[in-house]
């Protein structure tokens, strides 16, 4: 989950651009080997970022921390109390905060994460531990916030000559990571993508996206080729079937619900897919549904773009416990 640091103001009638096209740098997800962990346990994380900015290709620091277990009520807000007691994280980070560079990051579990916390009010639910970990992504600086100004967060983004950086150039946020002693839960099975029916090359899944850069000037047997449109992504465009390929036995059993309630739930999966150009009919996807199962209709609808060279779609496996896969897809427009 990410949320914004800043905000801009703007103007009565003020047309946004859909959330699936990347315009600005974005955390698109974060992976973590283990969304459900035992105590503990050595959980690694990585991030998918996207600058889509104009001044792209551009230094992108990216850094994390963590180190909050169990906070009061179990929000993310109790952990920043946690942090303040040592001093904002930095280079080498305060007593008890692991912090790390990079798009990828580990961090253990306490082996107490789950006796040290009390019990569930819910009697029926299994005991359990959570952690969270924070993640910023800066295209300048990171380092610590003004003094004596009120912030969300506990880092800032600045630029060349130190001036702060908003929204469109800094983004935070953290995820979850919820300790069980004998429950489980793997990220989604992705094998590949999908245009017009037919399996595409070029793509990365998961960390293979991470280590392998964009090609700049791709040719048609690297990636598929697609016509351009000139209504440039929109509806009067030839509708272009793509999708990831995903392996139906990422479905798996909500085990707590089984145990707890008796109740034979999945857990729910779902598809988030973003472009850098053109357009989508369907942003959002259903996978699974908790009661209905598998989904067999989750690819969307592409829009080609206007002009002609590269442009990419990723695609997001979700699901409502953590999980998390991707795959990204590089087109050439003709």
């Amino acid at each position: 989950m990410a949320f914004a640091v800043s905000a801009s103001a703007v103007g009565c009638g003020a047309e946004f651009d859909p959330p699936s096209e990347l315009k600005t740098l974005r955390v698109l997800a974060v992976q973590k080997s283990a969304p459900y962990a035992t105590p503990g346990e050595k959980v690694d994380l990585q991030m998918l970022w996207h600058d889509g900015s104009k001044q792209a290709p551009r230094p992108v620091q990216v850094g994390w921390f963590s180190g909050c277990f169990n906070p009061p009520g179990d929000l993310y807000a109790g952990c920043f109390a946690q942090f303040a007691q040592g001093g904002p994280p930095g280079p080498g980070g305060p007593p008890g905060i692991d912090v790390g560079m990079g798009d990828r990051f580990s961090f253990t579990l306490p082996g107490d994460i789950i006796s040290s916390r009390p019990p569930p009010a819910d009697p029926k639910q299994p005991a359990y531990g959570l952690s969270f970990v924070f993640f910023a992504a800066c295209a300048g600086k990171l380092g610590a916030p003004p003094e004596g100004e009120a912030v969300a967060f506990p880092l800032a983004c600045y630029g060349p000559d130190s001036e702060l950086l908003g929204a469109d150039d800094f983004v935070a946020g953290y995820t979850a990571v919820y300790a069980f002693d004998q429950y489980r839960n793997q990220n989604a099975i992705v094998t590949g993508f999908r245009v017009n029916g037919e399996d595409a090359p070029g793509s990365c899944i998961d960390g293979a996206c991470i280590d392998t850069p964009l090609l700049e000037t791709p040719d048609c047997g690297q990636v598929p080729c697609i016509a351009a449109c000139s209504d440039d992504g929109g509806r009067d465009c030839p509708e272009i079937p793509i999708g990831p390929v995903i392996d139906p036995a990422s479905a798996e059993a909500d085990q707590i619900s089984v145990d707890a309630y008796g109740k034979k739930y999945s857990e729910q999966m779902w598809i988030n897919y973003y472009v850098d150009r053109g357009g989508l009919k369907s942003e959002l996807r259903l996978l699974n549904d908790a009661t209905k199962g598998w989904n067999g209709d989750y690819a969307t609808k592409l829009f080609a773009p206007k002009k002609p060279g590269p442009m990419t779609v990723w695609a997001v496996v979700h699901d409502n416990r953590g999980g998390s896969a991707w795959v990204r897809q590089q087109l050439l427009v003709q």
